[in-house]
């Protein structure tokens, strides 16, 4: 799967970079909803969501620890992605926008 000096962190990070985010190849086609019988209009919008997700976990696994962000900002950040994807999506519209992903025991 990964050729030389490749890891999956650099192949994750490649994916992210390319001008066409070849992020279906490294996430399963049915998280996307691609290919399958239930295929909908958010495959698009599901791609950038688990996009936004892979970059954010890029930074939580930075080599430096300093380079690293805080859990604090991992969970905002993860929220402010749930919030846009359901605000984005038809199916997402509704109770659960006002919920947080996780709960916030990170002082």
């Amino acid at each position: 799967m990964f050729g030389g000096e490749m890891n999956i962190k650099q192949w994750i990070a490649k994916s992210l970079v390319l001008p066409d985010a070849k992020i279906d190849e490294v996430v399963d086609a049915n998280l996307l909803g691609i290919g399958t019988e239930q295929e909908d209009d958010d495959h698009v919008r599901k791609r950038d969501c688990i996009s936004a997700i892979m970059r954010l976990a890029l930074t939580c696994c930075a080599e430096s620890p300093e380079e690293r962000i805080s859990m604090k900002e991992a969970v905002a950040t993860l929220n402010k992605i749930k919030t846009k994807f359901l605000k984005d999506t038809t199916a997402g519209r509704g109770v659960l926008l006002n919920r947080p992903l996780v709960q916030q025991p990170f002082k």
